[in-house]
């Protein structure tokens, strides 16, 4: 089954936009990273007029998969391959190539927990906070935004997907949507979270728009249209505080500083697992490696003696 316009490379994207979106059921952080892939290599594709799907090959792909690759860094290595494999199912769905094609693109191995997490001290993370005070117009709502992230450790698209109605204010309980887990969970909303929403929803969020909680500061205003606008949202407040960016540059920055804080406040990995939203406790693993008076007991005796 073709796509009236097979001679678009646009088209083909579209539809495998739609496809990750209707199909798959593929969140909204993964059809961007994975469009963004596949964009390249369509065009790529089409470079000679019309794609011929049935006579790509493999060393072609994979050539275009070293290539994006080269220019990734750590868990970003794997986009390129696994964004290929997606589209590659996309394919044989259409019915333009083999089914189960996609298996013959290899898999990136890479050492799991072979880094630190990147994530604040409690000094930065209170300079943060005192610096998104002063951010004009947009205070209230980058505030409300960072504390979700760093107390709660929510995901951005996360916060992009909150409503109104997720917040349960008599209880004190906040609804996360379905995101990268496809399970729902209910988290409690500390006071200082809660009231710099309350502080936002009162003076600052237009009640006249939609059950979304939060919206640009343009004019008019609109709710955010992906992840992104999240992180911008951080690397900004990073820097009106002054805090050295480095590898400090994304939300899920904030959301590894909740899951330290946590586990160096004596929280166990199934409570963090639980406020996380991880389903597996391998993937909350990594934070065992920031728990240093944890480590300390269990680590063996230098075998030269004392320094």
């Amino acid at each position: 089954m073709e796509l009236r316009n097979e001679n678009s490379s646009g088209a083909w994207l579209t539809s495998y936009n739609k496809y990750l979106r209707d199909v798959v059921g593929a969140t909204a952080a993964t059809c961007v990273r994975h469009s963004r892939v596949v964009r390249r290599f369509i065009d790529i594709c089409f470079e000679r007029g019309t794609a011929g799907w049935a006579e790509l090959s493999i060393e072609r792909m994979a050539e275009f998969i070293r290539e994006d690759t080269a220019s990734k860094k750590g868990h970003g290595r794997r986009a390129p391959a696994c964004a290929i494999r997606s589209f590659l199912r996309f394919l044989a769905w259409r019915g333009v190539v083999p089914s189960r094609l996609d298996r013959a693109i290899p898999r990136i191995r890479l050492s799991r927990h072979a880094s630190l997490p990147p994530h604040l001290s409690s000094d930065q993370l209170a300079q943060l906070l005192d610096g998104a005070k002063s951010a004009g117009t947009a205070a209230r709502r980058d505030l409300a935004i960072l504390l979700l992230l760093a107390r709660l450790g929510l995901r951005a698209a996360e916060i992009v997907a909150l409503q109104i109605d997720d917040i349960d204010w008599r209880t004190g309980l906040l609804r996360v949507r379905v995101g990268k887990s496809r399970r729902e969970r209910v988290l409690p909303l500390p006071h200082e979270v809660g009231d710099a929403l309350a502080d936002y929803v009162q003076h600052d969020r237009p009640s006249h728009l939609s059950r979304g909680m939060f919206f640009t500061i343009s004019d008019p205003p609109r709710s955010f249209r992906d992840p992104t606008a999240i992180t911008r949202i951080v690397q900004r407040n990073l820097v009106r505080a002054g805090i050295p960016v480095g590898r400090l540059t994304g939300a899920h920055m904030l959301r590894h500083t909740a899951a330290t804080r946590m586990v160096n406040g004596g929280a166990s990995f199934r409570e963090v697992a639980d406020l996380l939203g991880h389903q597996s406790l391998q993937t909350t693993a990594i934070y065992a490696k920031l728990n240093l008076e944890a480590l300390a007991c269990v680590a063996l005796p230098w075998i030269g003696g004392k320094p």
